[in-house]
């Protein structure tokens, strides 16, 4: 009697048993999009092989191609400092997603236990789709024919996370990052002259906006859509050269375009308003620095700072308010050692305290207490520009040989609403005497951990001098400028404007 109960429990578990091998979900792994390492195409293979072993199972069957595929897994890794992080999409063969997921880990030696965890995240989530929606399940059982070669990685970025880089197993041929257009980037063509300095105005109704660039002694107004327009330029006099270029919209909806220039080692800054289609100057001699940006990421605002006469920039930073010619400093912001209005900001802690960062003249980062006490500096240097400006420094002339003091504009530290800290860095420069020249630049952002600043990202290397950039904090944009060719005797150069995307 027990063997006649016995053998239907037999025969049940045969049914399942063969039921679940017919009711396997057939995957193709596709290439993992490697980020941060050197041998991509060797880590792709091996992240791939690691993740179809681990996917292979009782409810999965990994297939070798796509067309015998029900469903296609892509993925990427991302490797920055410690962290890594793989991301995985799951799509059917028709190319609708299905699920994501994804893992982190803190070292290298975590990497496959990782993809181990991510194989167990995509197969629970496999069979939650495949048993609880059966036309569904039908869907993907019926779709051979393979996904679109766009629909199997994800899109890849320009910025680049702080995760550990990996190494992969080295190659004879190492390869440069993918040449197609990165998702979320923009590429201006060729602009004509090789600008320093760049400012953004007004977002215009079509969505294009207009974008101040600065030469030597030439401003550029251009609207940025499509493409980038030239609407008009101006150009300042012989004797004249412009160091650095803000705007600031006030509340009559006005752009002001504050320009500060010298002049035979004196500050005879002016201002610039757009009517029409024209620049038109509405304020001239002016003795003041200029610089308008977002203090500890608030709300954007005018600072002024004056030139001394022993030294380049004299007294503490100021909140400026300009009616007509005449400009009115209120509030001002006590300056710490090498603190003047081009080289610092501010960031709040998670604590309320307000910190400043400043870069130093050799190019370190060092946050400050409210106290104005040194707290960190940086071990690596940052910053880096060719722009200058002279002034005559007879009390060293006999020490230095030179008659005149070389004053370089350092890149100007931005802090963004989420109060993370954007600085930029040019690198690979040679030296003539005080000349500079610099061959490579990228943008890195970082925050305050408690005790250091910390990397959070950093765009790539450009293949060319980075003078300035700006961080858009509506549209999370992060808009760089290039010099793609350097002027010379008989030639103006040429720049290019490159925006990123920061997801």
């Amino acid at each position: 009697m027990k063997k006649l109960q016995i053998i239907p429990l037999v025969l049940m578990f045969i049914l399942c048993a063969v039921y679940a091998h017919a009711a396997q979900i057939k995957v193709f792994v596709t290439d993992i999009n490697a980020i941060g390492v050197q041998n991509k195409d060797e880590m792709k293979s091996t992240l791939r092989m690691l993740l179809s072993s681990r996917l292979n199972g009782d409810t999965i069957m990994v297939v070798g191609t796509a067309a015998e595929a029900d469903v296609l897994v892509s993925g990427t890794y991302v490797t920055i400092g410690k962290v890594f992080s793989v991301d995985a999409l799951v799509k059917t063969a028709a190319g609708k997603a299905l699920t994501r997921a994804f893992v982190q880990g803190e070292s290298q030696d975590e990497l496959i236990p990782s993809i181990g965890k991510l194989a167990n995240k995509l197969t629970v989530e496999l069979n939650k789709i495949y048993s609880g929606s059966p036309a569904l399940a039908g869907a993907v059982s019926a779709s051979t024919s393979p996904a679109p070669a766009s629909t199997l990685q994800t899109p890849k970025s320009d910025i680049i996370r702080n995760v550990q880089i990996v190494p992969a197993p080295a190659g004879e041929i190492i390869k440069a990052h993918d040449a197609e257009q990165a998702a979320g980037s923009w590429l201006s063509q060729r602009l004509n002259g090789a600008a320093n300095l760049m400012a953004v105005g007004k977002s215009l109704p079509d969505g294009s906006r207009e974008i101040f660039l600065a030469e030597a002694r030439r401003i550029s107004y251009y609207r940025q859509g499509q493409s980038m327009k030239l609407v008009s330029d101006t150009e300042l006099g012989v004797d004249d050269k412009i160091l650095s270029l803000d705007t600031l919209e006030g509340t009559d909806g006005v752009l002001d375009i504050y320009v500060t220039v010298i002049r035979a080692e004196e500050l005879a800054s002016q201002v610039w308003q757009v009517k029409g289609d024209k620049l038109v100057l509405v304020a001239d001699k002016l003795p003041w620095f200029f610089r308008s940006f977002r203090l500890a990421g608030g709300t954007k605002k005018l600072y002024a700072q004056a030139m001394g006469r022993t030294s380049d920039f004299f007294g503490n930073v100021a909140e400026a308010s300009r009616s007509g010619s005449h400009i009115t400093l209120v509030k001002t912001i006590p300056m710490p050692r090498y603190g003047n209005i081009y080289t610092f900001n501010q960031f709040r802690t998670n604590d309320g305290n307000m910190y400043t960062v400043v870069i130093n003249p050799d190019g370190y980062l060092i946050v400050y207490d409210q106290a104005l006490k040194e707290l960190w500096r940086s071990n690596d240097t940052f910053g880096g520009s060719e722009l200058y400006f002279l002034k005559v420094d007879d009390d060293n002339v006999r020490t230095t040989g030179n008659k005149y003091r070389w004053e370089f504009m350092n890149m100007r530290i931005q802090v963004t609403a989420k109060g993370d800290i954007l600085v930029g860095k040019n690198d690979g420069f040679w030296v003539l005497g005080n000349a500079r020249s610099y061959k490579k630049g990228s943008v890195l952002c970082m925050f305050w951990n408690g005790s250091s600043l910390e990397e959070k990202w950093h765009t790539r290397e450009t293949q060319n001098y980075l003078p300035d950039y700006y961080f858009d904090d509506n549209r999370n944009e992060l808009l760089m400028l290039q010099t793609v060719q350097r002027p010379g005797v008989s030639t103006r150069g040429a720049s290019s404007l490159a925006i990123k995307k920061v997801e």
